[in-house]
C-alpha cells in the first residue's frame, strides 16, 4: 500500500464515514473564529515597521529616550492673507500649539512651536546679553506685541524651522511615545489621525490652511481607505462568483468555491485575533491572497466533480473519487504554499512577520475548508437531472476543445516547444538586463503609501518648499567624552562634519549645539559677526553651550552624546543611500580624531536607511529560501528531476521577470512590496502541481504525450485558465485604490497571477517535450495512488 493509500485510509473515514459530524465540527468553529474575526482591531504601529536587530536600530533605541525617535508629527498653518503676524493669525497658531499639546500620545515635552517654552532666543544689550521665549510672557494678541515678534522671531533663528522662508505660515513640530504614559497602552495612530483632522476642520477657513504631516497621518489615511478596501474585498467576491456561476454552468456549484474561499477567509482572520495580533493596514493584500488560492483549489476540485457525475457517479462517489484524485497533490499545493510563506518570517521587520504568519494561517485554513468542507458539501448537492446535466457538461467541455487541442498539439511539438522556451529565454534576459535599475526603497515624491495627488502628499510638497526641516529628517548621534561641550576639538570636529553634511546636494539644512552656541558667543561679543565661531577659550566654550538646554535635544545631561540634525530634501531611496555612503566616507577618511565616533542613526530617514539595507540585504535571501522550499516539496511529490524542472522553471521565470516590471514601472522594493512576488509564488505552485500530476498521471494510463496534455487541458487546465484570468481581473480593481502601495501590489498581482498561467499552461509541456515519456510518468505516482479508485468502500452514504 502506497503512502497515499495510507493517508487516504485513515483521512477518508472522518470526511465521508462522519461526514455529519464533521460537518458541524467544522461549522461549530467557522462559527467560533467568525466571532474571534469580528474582534480583529486595526493594529498599526510604527515601531513595527523598523528592522531592530539593525546597527542603526541600535543607535536609535539607545538614545530613545534623550533624544525621541522619529515617530513626528508637523502641522504647519499657513495665513494666505499677508504674513503671521497678524493678531487673528497668532491666536489660531496659539490655540493650535495648545490642541496638538494635549493630543493623547504627544510627548509634550518635545511640542516645539514659536508659543512653546523650548523655543528662545538671544541678543545683546547695552547691559549684556539678554534672552527669552520668543513669545513672552506677557503676550497679548496687539499690534505692538506683533513687531516684538517679528523682532524676536529674527533673533531666534527659526526662519526655515519652525517659521516658513516667506513668514507666511508658522509650524507646530510634535514627537509621539509609542505607549500611552497613562494608559500604558499603544498608541492608536487612527484616534491620533482623527485628532488631527479635527484640528484641521477647526483652523482651516478662507483665510487660513492646515497641512498635516506624520506617520500618525499616514495610517489615519490607509485607515479610512479601508472601507474602500472591504469595497474592492466584496466587488471581487461579486465578481468572481459570477465568474463561476458562468464556468461551471450552476448558480449552486458556483457558490460551493466562494463560500469556502470565504469560510477560509474567516478562519484566517479569526485565528489571527486568536493569538493575540491585529491587522495591520500593510497586510490587507493577505485575505484577497487567500481568497485567490481558495478559488484556485475550489475550481479544481469543483471542476473535477462535475466531470465525475458527468460520468453517471452519485454526488457522493463523485466527491469520494475526486478527493482521492486532488486531495494529496492539493494539500501538497498548499503546504509548499504555507512552507514558502513562513520564509519571509526571516526578515525581522515586525509588519512583515505579522504578514507570513497571516498568510500561513489563511493557508493552512484553506487545507481544511477546501479539502473537507467542500467534499462534505458536495457529497449532498443534488442534481435534479443526471442525464441533462451529463449533457450540459459535454456541451461545456467541447466548447474550447479546439483550443485545448490546439495546444496540447502544438505545445508539444519540438518546433513550437523550442520558439517557446526561446521567447521564454528572451524574457530572462531582458529581466537580468532591467533588474540592476530596480530601486530599493521609496521611488517618487511623498509617502509611497499613499497616491502622488493625496492630501498627506500635498501638504508634504507645501512643508517641504516652505520650510528647512520637513519629515525627512536623519540624526547622527556623536558619542564622545563626557562635559564634550567645553572640549574644542570635539566641537569643532562636530561642527565640521555638520558643515561637510551641509554641503551635499542631497541636504537642506542641518542643525547642531554648535550653531546655537555660535550664535551665543556672538551676542556675548556685542554681536560681531565674525565671532560666529566655535571658540577656542575653554571658558567662552562652556558659556556658550550652557545657553542650549538639554531640552533642546540636541545633547544629553552629560554632554557626551550629541544630537546631530540632517534634514533630507527628499527620502528617495538613491539620495538616503548617497547621505549614509558620505557620512561612512567622512569617518574613514576625514574625521580628524578619534575621541568622538558619528553613529547611525535615528530619525525616520536614519529608519528608512536601515530598512532599506535590510530589503537589499534580504530581498534575494527570502527569494532563494521560498525556491528551496518549493523544490524540497516538488522533490518529495515527483521524486523525478523532470517533475522538479517543468513544475519550477516557469514558476522562476515569471518571479524573475517580475522583477524586471516592477524596474520599468517605477515600483520600489520596499517593505509593503517586498512579500509580494514571494507571496504569489504559492499560485504558481498550484497551477504547476495540478497540471503536473494529471498530467504524469495521463501518460501512465498510456496516453501519448500530445493526448495525455490534451485531456489535462480539459480537466485541469481550463480551471487553470479560468482561476488566472478569474483572480487577475478580480485584482486589477486595486488599481483604482486610493493607496498607491495596494494599486502597486495590485499590478503585480495581476501580472504574476496571470504570467503563471502562461507558465504552466504553455511553458511547462514546452519542457515536458524534452523529457523521456517514461521519466515523466514516474513523476508523482504515490500523490496520484488513488485516482483510480472509483468505487466507496462501507463509508455513509454508499
Amino acid at each position: 500500500m502506497s503512502a497515499t493509500q495510507r493517508i487516504l485510509k485513515i483521512v477518508e473515514p472522518a470526511i465521508f464515514g462522519h461526514r455529519w459530524i464533521t460537518l458541524a465540527i467544522l461549522l461549530l468553529i467557522t462559527a467560533f473564529l467568525g466571532w474571534k474575526a469580528a474582534q480583529l482591531e486595526p493594529n498599526a504601529g510604527w515601531l513595527k515597521m523598523v528592522p531592530k536587530e539593525h546597527p542603526y536600530m541600535d543607535t536609535f533605541l539607545d538614545y530613545y529616550d534623550e533624544f525621541g525617535g522619529a515617530n513626528r508629527i508637523l502641522v504647519a498653518i499657513r495665513n494666505k492673507e499677508g504674513d503671521i503676524y497678524q493678531p487673528d493669525f497668532m491666536e489660531k497658531l496659539r490655540k493650535l500649539t495648545d490642541d496638538v499639546f494635549f493630543i493623547p500620545g504627544v510627548q509634550r515635552e518635545r511640542v516645539s512651536s514659536m508659543f512653546t517654552p523650548n523655543i528662545l532666543y538671544v541678543e545683546v544689550q547695552p547691559t549684556g546679553l539678554s534672552g527669552s521665549t520668543v513669545v513672552p510672557a506677557d503676550y497679548a494678541p496687539t499690534e505692538e506685541m506683533m513687531k516684538q515678534l517679528r523682532s524676536n522671531v529674527a533673533k531666534a533663528n527659526i526662519v526655515g524651522r519652525l517659521v516658513s522662508e516667506d513668514q507666511q505660515a508658522a509650524m507646530v513640530v510634535a514627537e509621539l511615545l509609542e505607549r500611552d504614559p497613562v494608559t500604558g497602552k499603544a498608541i492608536d495612530y487612527t484616534e491620533v489621525g482623527r485628532k488631527l483632522e479635527d484640528i484641521r476642520a477647526k483652523y482651516e477657513d478662507g483665510s487660513t490652511t492646515v497641512h498635516v504631516i506624520g506617520f500618525a497621518k499616514v495610517v489615519h489615511d490607509m485607515t479610512e481607505a479601508s472601507t474602500e478596501v472591504v469595497i474592492f474585498f466584496a466587488v471581487t467576491l461579486l465578481f468572481t462568483g459570477l465568474l463561476l456561476w458562468l464556468y461551471v454552468g450552476s448558480f449552486l456549484l458556483g457558490m460551493l468555491p466562494l463560500v469556502c474561499s470565504v469560510a477560509a477567509v474567516v478562519w484566517e482572520m479569526g485565528l489571527l485575533s486568536l493569538v493575540g495580533f491585529g491587522l495591520d493596514p500593510f497586510a490587507i493584500l493577505v485575505p484577497f491572497l487567500v481568497l485567490a488560492v481558495s478559488v484556485s483549489h475550489g475550481v479544481q476540485y469543483v471542476n473535477a466533480w462535475a466531470a465525475e457525475v458527468a460520468l453517471g457517479l452519485s454526488s457522493y462517489r463523485a466527491s469520494l473519487a475526486t478527493f482521492r484524485r486532488l486531495a494529496i497533490p492539493g494539500t501538497i499545493a498548499l503546504i509548499t504554499d504555507t512552507a514558502g510563506f513562513l520564509t519571509i518570517y526571516l526578515i525581522n521587520i515586525d509588519v512583515i512577520r505579522e504578514m507570513s504568519l497571516n498568510a500561513a494561517f489563511g493557508i493552512a485554513a484553506i487545507i481544511v475548508t477546501n479539502k473537507a468542507l467542500m467534499p462534505i458539501l458536495l457529497t449532498v448537492t443534488p442534481v435534479r437531472d443526471p442525464e441533462e446535466f451529463q449533457r450540459k457538461q459535454e456541451r461545456r467541455n467541447a466548447l474550447f476543445d479546439g483550443v485545448w487541442r490546439f495546444i496540447a498539439k502544438h505545445f508539444t511539438r519540438t518546433p513550437v516547444a523550442v520558439a517557446t522556451l526561446a521567447v521564454g529565454g528572451v524574457v530572462l534576459v531582458w529581466s537580468l538586463y532591467t533588474y540592476p535599475s530596480l530601486k530599493i526603497g521609496t521611488v517618487g515624491e511623498g509617502v509611497p503609501e499613499l497616491r502622488p495627488d493625496s492630501r498627506f502628499n500635498q501638504d508634504a510638497r507645501f512643508i517641504a518648499r516652505n520650510f528647512g526641516i520637513a519629515l525627512d529628517q536623519l540624526n547622527v548621534i556623536a558619542e564622545t567624552e563626557e562635559d564634550a561641550c567645553i572640549k574644542y576639538e570635539l566641537m569643532a570636529e562636530v561642527d565640521r562634519f555638520a558643515w561637510h553634511m551641509k554641503n551635499l546636494p542631497e541636504v537642506r539644512e542641518t542643525m547642531t549645539l554648535m550653531d546655537l552656541s555660535k550664535l551665543a558667543y556672538a551676542g556675548l561679543s556685542e554681536g560681531r559677526l565674525n565671532a560666529q565661531v566655535v571658540p577656542r577659550n575653554q571658558y567662552a566654550l562652556s558659556q556658550a553651550t550652557a545657553l542650549v538646554p538639554t531640552s533642546s535635544g540636541m545633547l544629553n545631561d552629560k554632554c557626551s552624546a550629541l544630537n546631530i540634525f540632517l534634514f533630507t530634501k527628499d527620502h528617495a531611496a538613491e539620495s538616503i543611500k548617497t547621505v549614509v555612503n558620505a557620512i561612512k566616507d567622512y569617518k574613514a577618511k576625514e574625521q580628524a580624531t578619534d575621541r568622538i565616533d558619528f553613529r547611525l542613526a535615528s530619525g525616520n530617514v536614519g529608519v528608512m536607511a536601515a530598512t532599506n539595507e535590510v530589503v537589499e540585504d534580504k530581498e534575494i535571501e527570502i527569494v532563494l529560501w521560498v525556491y528551496a522550499v518549493v523544490l524540497l516539496f516538488l522533490w518529495l511529490s515527483f521524486r523525478t528531476f523532470s517533475g522538479v524542472i517543468c513544475v519550477a522553471l516557469p514558476l522562476s521565470l515569471v518571479s524573475i521577470s517580475a522583477y524586471g516590471v516592477m524596474a520599468t514601472l517605477g515600483i520600489g522594493m520596499k517593505v509593503a512590496t517586498l512579500p509580494v512576488i514571494a507571496l504569489a509564488v504559492g499560485i504558481g505552485v498550484d497551477y504547476g502541481i495540478y497540471i503536473y500530476a494529471q498530467l504524469a498521471d495521463g501518460l501512465r494510463r498510456g496516453l501519448s504525450l500530445e493526448e495525455a496534455y490534451y485531456q489535462t487541458l480539459r480537466k485541469t487546465g481550463k480551471a487553470v485558465v479560468f482561476t488566472g484570468v478569474a483572480l487577475g481581473l478580480g485584482v486589477s480593481t486595486w488599481l483604482f485604490s486610493k493607496l498607491q502601495f495596494q494599486a502597486d501590489m495590485g499590478i503585480m498581482l495581476v501580472y504574476m497571477f496571470t504570467a503563471n498561467m502562461f507558465g504552466a499552461i504553455l511553458v511547462l509541456p514546452a519542457l515536458a517535450r524534452f523529457f523521456s515519456k517514461e521519466e515523466l510518468k514516474h513523476a508523482g505516482q504515490d500523490l496520484m495512488a488513488g485516482a483510480s479508485e472509483a468505487e466507496e468502500q462501507g463509508y455513509n452514504g454508499k
